[in-house]
């Protein structure tokens, strides 16, 4: 038996011809094993390269998009494809509401249910869920509403209820989290996004905050819902409708819009290209949609997994 393993490999070349004994054979083996080490160790790597990063291709051009700050990112590397003043501090409207579902998320029990209680801050031109002062919801549907119709509303319910120090404690582990991530180019003064010289983020530190927040299953299903309503415990029914025109379910999935004044259009997108999720975050745009677009085109036209 040993006679034809050693016949075989000799017509492998595996060992050379004349080893008689196995042992022999195993040495000859473990010395080809560490000279191929050898040789992979001196910068002489495998022909295949398996890296995951993107490339570009020879059709690399700048896409026309009218933002002030923007910035691509692929959500598998992290890899920036693209950016402009990506580490500017800048007004970014609803977009803020991301960090108030982050502490939710974070410290609050989705199932519990709270009161609808102080919504003396709303402005005239918020955006809502139109809820019931002294109205029973849970932090789950407060979430949907947040979320999916943007709800200002909603937004500071949950800032009033979610700490025992109230609204004011709530701004305050914003911005406690917002440093505990590492973002550096931000600072909240408000849960909602109203203008504000001490309301700000970068596109780099939305793009860090949406990509920890889109880990959590719960908080990717709902940001690529389109509509859905809740009954509260009262019995008040809400409807819920998305302010993301692009959400198809095939293309874009998410994940939130904003819109003021001072901050101008502001969209992140959650979008598919080539089988890969490609993060898209748009700050001071005149048409978050229409560039948005514009973006999905230029990645798919210029970049190859």
């Amino acid at each position: 038996m040993k006679t034809l393993i050693v016949a075989a490999l000799i017509f492998l070349d595996i060992i050379p011809h004349g080893v008689p004994f196995v042992s022999d054979m195993q040495k000859d083996l473990e010395n080809k094993v560490k000279v191929e080490k050898k040789q992979i160790t001196n910068n002489n790597p495998p022909l295949i390269d398996f890296s995951p990063l993107p490339n570009k291709t020879a059709k690399f051009y700048t896409p026309s998009v009218g933002a002030n700050d923007y910035e691509a990112v692929d959500m598998e590397t992290g890899e920036v494809l693209l950016e402009k003043n990506k580490d500017s501090s800048v007004e970014v409207a609803s977009l803020t509401k991301l960090m108030t579902a982050r502490l939710l998320l974070k410290d609050g029990n989705l199932a519990k249910v709270v009161t609808v209680n102080d919504l003396s801050k709303m402005r005239s031109d918020d955006s809502r869920a139109n809820l019931v002062i002294g109205d029973e919801i849970s932090y789950r549907n407060l979430l949907k509403a947040l979320l999916i119709n943007s709800a200002s509303d909603a937004a500071i319910t949950i800032a009033n209820n979610l700490y025992s120090g109230g609204y004011n404690e709530f701004i305050n582990k914003m911005n406690e989290e917002a440093k505990a991530l590492g973002l550096k180019n931000t600072h909240y003064d408000n849960p909602v996004g109203w203008d504000s010289t001490r309301n700000y983020a970068s596109s780099n530190d939305l793009q860090i905050l949406a990509r920890t927040l889109l880990k959590n299953e719960e908080f990717k299903k709902i940001v690529s819902t389109s509509s859905a309503s809740f009954t509260s415990e009262e019995g008040y029914i809400y409807p819920l409708k998305n302010t993301n025109v692009l959400l198809d379910g095939t293309t874009v999935f998410g994940v939130k819009t904003g819109h003021t004044n001072g901050a101008g259009d502001c969209l992140i997108a959650l979008t598919k290209v080539k089988g890969h999720d490609v993060l898209f975050v748009i700050l001071g745009a005149g048409d978050r949609f229409y560039e948005t677009r514009n973006l999905l085109t230029w990645s798919n036209l210029v970049y190859n997994w």
